[in-house]
């Protein structure tokens, strides 16, 4: 017994951070266990430790509108937040993850609230209720179990015990995705009358939209265009600065207004920033807005979207702003991960380089794209509540008065 007891300090005082935490914690738990669930304890998580953005930031704001005796816990890493006294409401505990104290707090939550799989976790106790928000707005590319063999094999494990765990999954509405449970290993719960995060989109603030345009010093007489690109699993994104000013050149072109680009990359890519600014000429022409927060925020501000295979796409198809499809890369795409649907049949205008972006910009008639993104939403239901943040904080809360 004391051979097995040194053993386990070794592989502790040896193992990395993470294993020590992991160790240091179970090594806890016969005094953890006899540590209650706290019934009005929610802890939340958004992109492995992002700031106060995305559906836990939604349905957070309509649970600190009901005035309950909440204890609301955001997991959080410096690396993304680097002052998150200034970053969250005041009501909010925040805990750094990826520690001791951030599984204590998981322990003795009784509600747990994500937007992705957990990948530094407990197991869930009995009596806790998990809530997957899922972090996608429209199902446009394959997912989970759709693409397993092309996924990590350490990430499809890590799903399926995440959706063993979940009690209630949040997914949109639309008919892309046949079997939803079966492409997300689950059998529990669906919510799947709109997301969140995109209650702002049908009903938008206009403090909102000033609060952008303030962060970023825009002048109310210009009109903001995103690039919006999703993220390349085994390869890297390859766009140049000269690109992205023409794309603001074109558009104030067409529609005789002054454009300002945001460059919003996608959580997972760390490589493109890089390269795309390192062009020191951009001024206030060609901001990077990868940093943040809150990506609707960003979508209300928006009057026209450029993009590829981002299922912020739903956003755009929900708001009937301007969206144009940019796949320069699309044989190549395919090949790595594959769509649902041919790009040829979303209701945007679709090109493959920069002189066909052109020529869809030139030609761009708001009417005609209107009848087009109307009659797709209804052939594959594709709509938004505008009331999913106050139907899921209503669940939350009979959970936690039951």
């Amino acid at each position: 017994m004391k051979k097995k007891i040194s053993r386990i300090f070794e592989i502790i005082y040896k193992g990395s951070i993470r294993v020590r935490i992991y160790g240091l914690f179970y090594l806890c738990y016969p005094i953890l266990r006899f540590i209650p669930i706290k019934k009005n304890k929610i802890v939340i998580d958004n992109y492995w430790g992002k700031g106060y953005g995305d559906n836990g930031k939604y349905i957070c704001n309509y649970l600190l509108s009901t005035d309950k005796k909440l204890d609301i816990v955001w997991l959080y890493e410096p690396k993304y937040v680097s002052s998150p006294e200034n970053e969250f409401p005041t009501e909010i505990r925040y805990v750094k993850n990826r520690t001791f104290k951030s599984l204590f707090e998981m322990y003795t939550a009784k509600i747990w609230i994500d937007n992705v799989r957990k990948n530094f976790s407990i197991n869930k106790r009995k009596g806790q209720y998990y809530i997957q928000t899922w972090h996608a707005g429209f199902s446009l590319k394959n997912i989970e179990r759709n693409v397993a063999d092309k996924l990590p094999p350490r990430y499809v494990k890590r799903a399926i015990k995440d959706s063993e765990m979940c009690d209630l999954l949040i997914f949109e509405s639309s008919d892309m995705i046949e079997d939803v449970p079966y492409t997300f290993w689950y059998e529990g719960l669906l919510y799947r009358k709109g997301v969140p995060r995109n209650d702002i989109i049908i009903n938008p603030k206009p403090e909102v939209i000033d609060k952008v345009y303030s962060s970023y010093n825009i002048s109310k007489a210009k009109k903001i265009v995103m690039y919006a690109p999703t993220f390349r699993q085994n390869y890297d994104l390859k766009i140049d600065s000269q690109f992205l000013k023409n794309v603001v050149s074109f558009l104030s072109e067409k529609f005789d207004k002054e454009y300002v680009m945001l460059v919003r990359l996608h959580p997972n890519d760390t490589k493109s920033k890089e390269s795309i600014f390192q062009d020191t000429s951009f001024g206030n022409t060609i901001i990077d807005a990868s940093s943040y927060n809150d990506m609707q925020e960003l979508l209300c501000a928006t009057d026209t979207l450029i993009t590829d295979y981002s299922s912020t796409i739903g956003e755009m198809m929900v708001s009937e702003k301007k969206c144009f499809i940019y796949a320069y890369d699309y044989d190549h795409y395919m090949k790595d991960r594959g769509l649902l649907m041919d790009l040829s049949d979303l209701p945007f205008p679709i090109s493959k380089n920069e002189g066909e972006l052109k020529k869809q910009i030139n030609e761009f008639d708001n009417d005609e794209y209107l009848k087009t993104v109307r009659r797709f939403k209804k052939q594959h239901n594709v709509f938004e509540s505008g009331h999913a943040s106050a139907d899921i904080g209503n669940i939350i809360l009979e959970q936690i008065e039951s």
